[in-house]
């Protein structure tokens, strides 16, 4: 009885510390590769060296996360233990078992983490919830066939648990062998001072009462090791959390403890005066009869078409966007300087365009059939307006329901890859000038008939499989000496490849032809181009936040030349007001989040203090805030107050998304 004490005693602590040195050797991997090999840790213009008492915090704050993980592994490990010593034949099969499922998890994990880092500059993050409801058969896919080496890292994962598992049972083996007993008056206070150990562990806190890690621990101040330190699975735990935060019924809790006319009060201000509905204080009404007097509306939205791939940076040295920019300085034409999305990924931008509702993280394309078409829908408000009013997505209409979501919110028909028939497909879809070419033959057909037009592309996307030789005279020889030129290859974000911008000017190049060819054959037209989400591949590390939060707005076409911009920063939101302002007539009333971008008054001065509401930011056309720091433009000026207001404005965005979650789950009434 003595022997097996011990023997248990020392087994356990072996376990433990075998865990923590698999999770040590996971960061360690992971800020090698990611960080080093990969400049996720200095950037392209930081200093080379390596900030190695920032690397030592991060190992030592890894640790007290790890510890919360590794000590309750420990006692299940302690329980197996025991209840197999009566059953001798299969004990170590049980503890080998236990343990390689263990390994494995963590050590996929991180190398799964080490890929997302990859492609969102972060570590896992709620983007990853889109998983859940994303194409699966296009994600494995674009694993398997793409730079992210998939399959190589599962063989590399499964190797590496082997190693692993093998070296722990040589280690536990001898143990077992191990003939030294002790007495029980030993045992008992070895015993309690190993539990005590374990529950100190599992704290992280030094002391027996836990908190939360986010608080307690100093995290170091490097941005990279500080999304190091939580590790892969803590930060797949707080996915999950903000997933059933997300799900919940209780608006309380996802308003963080605020009622509705709290939040009512943070969102409209002054124009909330205990109304009992929200649509009402949502009403706008058109002014003055549009200038545009467009017949065919076209609401491009593009797939991961960034702010920067329009730049002079990108355009003179790569050659790349320089046909949907000569469009916005063409007399009819217009660029927003300052436009920053409403969304992560493509569907929260396109729950914004669908719904004219902030994106929650809830899966609101999944509830089709159960909710209503809100008065703020895209589709019922052109509809309103006398549009036949259609949807254009190149991939698959089964994406996120998106065939049937857009037709339950007001379009009139929805067409996806597979009513276009006899074209070039690739992975996500119908390549992008294809899929315009079959939106042009349908304006044909249907010519009579005043249509508005969204349109979702699919060809800019991982893994980049696109024959762009067989269309355009790309020059991939410039854009890969601008990347070589300008961002050497040991310092470049490793996301990005030469390839990858081709893919990017191949998609922008579809977009140009089609509108010139588009205008000039109807040119009763109005088109307005923008991304859905910042493309994540910026070729530096070290990102500015306006570079990883906006996208462009182009507006182009019929009557443009009437307008000037009225506010220089704008989101997501604020493109069908616009739409609305420039083509409806006096008096026609709608419902929406946002404010129109133009005015007709050519002798009004543009409005840079107006601020835009995004998803991950807020801007004017000073400055740029993410919750955490405050960003100002080139030769701008800094006010004392900036970011009071910015704050502020941090709440009332974070209110548009508790009444987006309140409408989305209880309609539009609120009780007395």
């Amino acid at each position: 009885m003595e022997n097996k004490l011990f023997k248990t005693y020392i087994q356990l602590i072996i376990f433990l510390a075998y865990l923590l040195i698999i999770f040590g050797l996971c960061r360690i991997g992971f800020i090698i590769h990611s960080g080093i090999l990969n400049s996720a840790i200095t950037g392209t213009e930081s200093s080379n060296s390596l900030p190695v008492l920032d690397i030592m915090q991060t190992l030592f704050s890894g640790f007290r996360y790890d510890g919360r993980l590794a000590a309750p592994a420990a006692f299940i490990f302690a329980v197996l233990y025991i209840l197999f010593t009566f059953i001798k034949k299969a004990k170590t099969h049980a503890v080998i078992i236990f343990t390689s499922l263990i390994s494995y998890i963590i050590i996929i994990a991180s190398f799964v983490n080490d890929t997302y880092y990859s492609i969102f500059n972060d570590t896992f993050n709620i983007i990853l919830l889109g998983v859940i409801y994303d194409d699966q058969s296009a994600i494995f896919h674009t694993a398997v066939n793409s730079d992210y080496n998939a399959l190589p890292k599962i063989l590399a994962s499964i190797i590496l648990t082997a190693i692993a598992v093998l070296i722990y049972y040589k280690i536990y083996k001898k143990i077992e062998k191990i003939n030294k007993t002790i007495s029980i008056k030993q045992a008992v206070p070895l015993g309690i001072l190993i539990i005590y150990v374990l529950i100190l562990i599992t704290s992280s806190t030094f002391n027996l009462q836990g908190g939360d890690l986010s608080y307690i621990v100093k995290l170091p101040e490097n941005t990279f090791l500080k999304k190091t330190a939580p590790g892969a699975l803590h930060d797949l735990d707080r996915v999950y959390r903000a997933y059933k935060d997300i799900k919940g019924e209780s608006f309380e809790k996802y308003a963080g403890g605020k009622s509705i006319q709290q939040v009512m009060k943070i969102y409209f201000g002054d124009k909330y005066t205990n109304q009992d509905n929200i649509s009402s204080i949502m009403e706008q009404e058109i002014l003055h009869n549009g200038k545009s007097n467009a017949k065919h509306i076209f609401l491009i939205i593009m797939e991961s078409l960034s702010d920067y791939h329009l730049s002079e940076e990108f355009m003179n040295g790569g050659g790349i966007g320089n046909e949907l920019t000569a469009l916005a300085n063409s007399n009819d034409g217009l660029k927003i300087p300052v436009f920053i999305q409403n969304g992560y990924g493509t569907i929260e931008t396109m729950d914004m365009m669908i719904t004219g509702l902030y994106g929650t993280y809830f899966p609101v394309s999944e509830m089709t059939g159960k909710i209503p078409c809100f008065d703020s829908s895209t589709g019922k408000i052109f509809k309103d307006l006398g549009y036949d009013t259609n949807f254009y997505y190149f991939g698959s209409s089964a994406w996120r329901k998106i065939g049937t979501y857009t037709v339950s919110q007001g379009f009139n028909k929805s067409y996806g890859m597979e009513n276009i028939h006899n074209k070039q497909k690739s992975t996500w879809g119908i390549y992008d000038n294809e899929g315009f070419d079959f939106i042009l033959e349908n304006i044909n057909k249907n010519h009579d008939k005043p249509t508005f037009n969204m349109i979702l592309s699919a060809s800019n996307h991982p893994p980049y499989d696109i024959d762009t030789k067989k269309y355009y005279n790309i020059d991939t020889e410039k854009i890969k000496n601008f990347l070589d030129t300008n961002y050497p290859k040991e310092k470049r974000f490793q996301g990005i490849t030469p390839e990858i911008l081709t893919v990017t000017e191949f998609s922008i190049k579809s977009a140009a032809n089609f509108i010139k060819k588009t205008y000039a054959k109807y040119p009763d037209s109005i088109f307005f181009v923008t991304g859905d989400h910042f493309d994540r591949n910026y070729p530096n590390p070290n990102r500015k936040i306006f570079t990883s939060t906006s996208v462009p707005l182009i507006i182009y076409g019929s009557g443009v030349s009437e307008y000037k911009l009225k506010y220089a920063a704008g989101s997501h939101k604020d493109i069908v007001p616009t739409i609305a302002a420039m083509t409806a007539h006096k008096g026609y009333k709608f419902h929406s989040f946002g404010q129109s971008l133009v005015t007709d008054d050519k002798n009004k001065k543009i409005n840079k203090e107006r601020i835009a509401i995004g998803a991950q930011s807020i801007a004017n056309g000073r400055y740029i805030f993410n919750g955490r720091g405050i960003e100002y433009f080139d030769s701008e000026e800094k006010n004392e107050n900036d970011i009071n207001t910015a704050n502020i404005f941090w709440d009332k965005k974070k209110a548009g998304e508790a009444l987006s979650w309140y409408i989305v789950n209880k309609g539009y009434n609120i009780p007395k």
